[in-house]
């Protein structure tokens, strides 16, 4: 049996360039953040266990329906700024998700501007051909995005008790809780300033402050 030299080659090649891959990427990590957020908060605005919501299915849900979920829960806060910035949270979320489900599972391709015979571009759904998304729309996503990550982390470090910060890593391993070692070594390499994790030998994530613009 003979090897197909096209094999590990895709079948479309991507009309971005190595740093539009990089901030197409910042918005995949980022909406880890907030999907991690958002299952946070279920269990502390609900005063649910997780077991209890996953008897519920609740945990099951897309992640719209977990929003919906915790924006109906917050009465039981009994606190109205603190319902306030929830709801924000919730709101924040729904103003985002279409954005990034278009950048995330739309096909990148070159879109055809015939007034000009230019050409740029943009990811295409078939639900929405018309209307694709451009790569200009991706840095005010991005930027939303970091608002919104920022919002459930202040929301989970106000319920948890844990101080706000400029930087922090999410440290996670195989058990419930990082090993010593691993928590060591964060402090070994520490995000220093503007060059983040580029400190840390294996790091190499990009210098968000600089990435976005600044309007």
């Amino acid at each position: 049996m003979t090897s197909d030299p096209l094999e590990y080659i895709p079948a479309y090649i991507s009309p971005l360039t190595d740093k539009q891959h990089a901030r197409l990427g910042r918005v995949v990590v980022l909406w880890g953040q907030v999907e991690h957020f958002v299952e946070r908060l279920l269990c502390r605005v609900s005063g649910l266990s997780w077991k209890e919501l996953e008897a519920l299915q609740i945990t099951e849900k897309p992640v719209s329906a977990k929003s919906k979920f915790i924006s109906m829960a917050r009465a039981r806060l009994k606190n109205p700024e603190l319902e306030k910035s929830v709801q924000r949270f919730c709101d924040l979320l729904n103003e985002t998700k279409t954005s990034r489900n278009h950048a995330m599972h739309g096909i990148w391709g070159w879109r055809a501007n015939s007034s000009g015979k230019t050409v740029e571009p943009g990811a295409r759904k078939t639900s929405s051909p018309k209307t694709p998304m451009k790569m200009t729309q991706l840095a005010a996503l991005e930027k939303k995005l970091c608002q919104l990550s920022r919002l459930g982390s202040d929301l989970v470090g106000h319920f948890d008790g844990f101080p706000r910060v400029k930087y922090a890593r999410f440290l996670h391993h195989a058990d419930r809780e990082p090993p010593e070692w691993l928590r060591q070594w964060s402090k070994r390499n520490p995000l220093d300033g503007e060059i983040l994790d580029r400190s840390a030998g294996n790091g190499k994530l990009p210098c968000l402050s600089a990435a976005l613009p600044n309007k």
